[in-house]
């Protein structure tokens, strides 16, 4: 019985809560309808006021009219001129005024004699001129206002009349010379009254009346009365009088009624409400809300069960408090899929982080890479050398042999690097992915040993990708290599080859939808669990014993896998085997054949001239004595402006230029255009450590020129130079 007297009590305060605020509604409602009610009013009134003023314009536009088409013709300034009234008479009668609506003129000479005036029989007193001869010349000679009024007597008490005077100097006809004399001027009246102004006002304007200026106006507070006046000033700009307009709006006073029955109405209503609420409030709340608060605090919720089977919200209520129970399950699944998901984010934070890192450590790797190829250039060059000098002896030899043999490693080094880097300089062309595998296949064999079967299964279909078909066949050995040390007591090396779509179902991370050739390699290994699959393809990460692998392999197939415009896909299971699958981007073309020169290099004809220009002093000395050992006539700098300054000295031109492209100061792209300049028939070859993206910031892809990779040895520096001497 407590418990329910607090309820009610709760309900009467809430109610009474209620009540005030809607009370406190029902005042800012009365305000706002007060403020309608002002916007309302203003609003009409600005209407009404804008057809007043539309209605005065257009009554000033008719008397205008006749002002403003007098100036034009000829035969008013010649009858002002010659005093002719005649003429006057005959154009300026009673019809013509009346036509536009006007009662009187009057014409003026030059310096502001009345010449000729005209009324209406009715208004004979307005025969004289309205203001002096000086007013009209200064009022109407410049571009002050053309309109005035004056007052106008009446025999009437009490009833008001006043002209209206409209007027314009009088010029020749097409005179558009405001500085030449004026002939005359023509002024034009209109009386106004209220008889005047009941005939002409249109309706619904309400009413018009003539006031005198030192009479002041009513104050118009009769509710529902609009009321505005226009002034009316003489020739010196004074006002003499104003016309009032005055309209009463039945809608004005509806307005402000308006408020206070809405006010009234609320309020009653509000009080009724409250009453019925408070009975309902009882019988709809109380009651429903006891069997809840019983059900809940046993944990019984058969106590709803009469309860949800009503239509009512109580019905509702308990049905969502059945739901709710039911849904605690669901909320529990819920979360944990939301820590999966988490999960998930931080995996893929983790992935982005390995791949900064990755991307770190290749521009590390591909700027170590080129100042080895100047380094291993000479140390392989110079071996080469020591080795053809060498020839006939075996103990003398041995050493040249062991410095070109590490050189050579060294080089192989580098040349990972600048794979995993994906910064070497690669050589694209369509190949068929079904022909390498297939040709690799007796290669690859010797190179993991007869333990291990190996299946190759091409395509039946053309497998066309473009990429550097060395690279390429790097990728199938390292990963073949890697396979092998994954089964040491032997297995089986699957390698094949299948065209595939790949659309946004099946989207493959970091590559588009399309037409893709995978190559895939299956071994039957020992697998990698979850931690290693992340980070084989990190350089230098290995699991395999001291001495027995750089940790470059894998990172190199990713870095020549990244730089031909594909994607690597590893499937792995602990002690199941691992399935490395590269995607290349499908191409149309037919399948490019290169050709491989085997033969010596031909001898220089005519003692060809080559200028080397070379900042590294060491590959510089090796390029020069290579050459000259050859035939050919040398010259060398480690400058571009000093290679310039030879050029000018020299009696005849070049027929090779041989420049590094990164040079300070000048480039080698900039030195072979100043050179092409002066000699247009001199060829060009470059010679690089740096990757082809570097090469391009220089502005070499613009510029059809050869280019030799270091490092290189004499051999395939001879070759090149007489392949681009011979050239076209």
């Amino acid at each position: 019985m407590l418990g329910g007297m607090r309820v009610r009590t709760t309900i009467f305060l809430l109610l009474l809560l209620a009540g005030t605020a809607f009370v406190a509604g029902l005042y800012e409602v009365r305000r706002i309808e007060e403020e309608k009610s002002e916007a309302a009013t203003a609003e009409l009134h600005e209407t009404w006021w804008d057809a007043v003023q539309a209605f005065w314009r257009d009554q000033g536009r008719q008397l205008q009219g006749m002002v403003d088409r007098v100036p034009a013709r000829e035969g008013a300034v010649q009858a002002i001129l010659d005093k002719n009234k005649e003429w006057a008479a005959a154009h300026w009668d009673e019809a013509v005024l009346s036509g536009f609506g006007a009662q009187v003129v009057w014409v003026y000479q030059g310096d502001g004699t009345l010449f000729y005036s005209l009324a209406d029989t009715q208004r004979e007193d307005l025969q004289e001129s309205p203001i002096p001869a000086d007013a009209v010349v200064s009022r109407f000679s410049g571009e002050q206002p053309r309109v005035f009024y004056f007052p106008l007597a009446s025999s009437i008490p009490g009833h008001l009349r006043f002209v209206e005077v409209r007027g314009t100097a009088v010029r020749p006809q097409n005179d558009t010379d405001k500085k030449q004399p004026i002939e005359g001027y023509f002024l034009a009246g209109r009386i106004w009254d209220d008889d005047a102004l009941r005939e002409v006002l249109p309706p619904g304007n309400g009413e018009a009346h003539l006031v005198p200026a030192d009479k002041a106006l009513s104050s118009g507070a009769d509710e529902g009365v609009m009321q505005e006046p226009i002034r009316l000033l003489d020739w010196h700009g004074q006002e003499i009088g104003r016309l009032v307009f005055t309209k009463k709006d039945p809608r004005l006073t509806e307005l402000h009624a308006r408020g206070d029955r809405i006010f009234r109405t609320m309020l009653i209503g509000a009080l009724v409400l409250f009453v019925v609420l408070f009975l309902l409030l009882e019988g709809a709340i109380v009651q429903p809300l006891r069997r809840v608060i019983r059900s809940l605090n046993r944990e019984d919720l058969s106590l709803l069960e009469p309860l949800a089977r009503q239509k009512a919200e109580f019905g509702q209520l308990a049905r969502l408090i059945d739901q709710f129970f039911a849904q605690q399950t669901k909320l529990v699944r819920e979360m944990l899929e939301h820590s999966a998901a988490e999960k998930a984010l931080r995996e893929s934070e983790e992935m982005l982080r390995h791949s900064q890192k990755m991307e770190a450590v290749g521009r590390l790797a591909g700027g170590v890479a080129h100042d080895f190829n100047n380094l291993l250039t000479a140390i392989i060059g110079y071996a080469d050398l020591l080795r053809g000098r060498f020839a006939g002896d075996a103990a003398a030899r041995q050493p040249a042999e062991l410095i070109h043999q590490a050189g050579e490693q060294a080089a192989g080094l580098t040349r990972q690097l600048l794979a995993f880097s994906r910064k070497q300089l690669l050589q694209p062309k369509i190949i068929d992915l079904n022909t390498i595998v297939t040709n690799l296949q007796r290669l690859l064999q010797r190179i993991i040993g007869e333990h291990i079967e190996i299946i190759c299964q091409p395509g039946a279909a053309p497998a066309r990708v473009k990429a550097d078909p060395g690279q390429i066949e790097q990728v199938i050995i390292n990963l073949g290599v890697n396979a092998r040390d994954a089964m040491p007591r032997g297995g089986r090396l699957t390698i094949r080859t299948r065209n595939i779509t790949v659309d946004d179902a099946h989207a493959v991370r970091e590559l588009a939808p399309g037409r893709y050739v995978a190559l895939e390699v299956t071994d039957t290994g020992e697998g990698m669990d979850e931690e290693t699959k992340a980070r084989i393809f990190e350089p230098f990460f290995t699991t395999k014993g001291p001495g027995k692998g750089t940790g470059l392999g894998l990172a190199t197939v990713y870095g020549i896998v990244k730089q031909s415009g594909g994607g690597i896909v590893v499937e792995s299971v602990r002690g199941q085997g691992s399935t490395f699958r590269i995607l290349l981007p499908e191409e149309e073309g037919m399948v490019e054949v290169m050709a491989v020169a085997l033969t010596a290099p031909k001898a220089p004809v005519h003692q060809e001239s080559i200028l080397v220009v070379e900042d590294e002093q060491i590959v510089r000395n090796l390029v020069c004595e290579v050459l000259r050992s050859h035939g050919y006539r040398v010259l060398a700098t480690g400058r571009g402006d000093e290679a310039l300054r030879i050029l000018q000295m020299e009696e005849r031109d070049i027929d090779l230029l041989i420049s590094d492209v990164v040079m300070p100061e000048m480039n080698g792209v900039e030195l072979a255009q100043r050179v092409r300049q002066g000699s247009p028939r001199s060829r060009v070859l470059f010679v690089s450590g740096y990757s082809e993206s570097d090469m391009a910031d220089q502005g070499l892809e613009a510029v059809a020129f050869q280019v030799l990779q270091k490092p290189f040895t004499p051999d395939t520096l001879a070759r090149k130079v007489r392949e681009v001497l011979d050239g076209q």
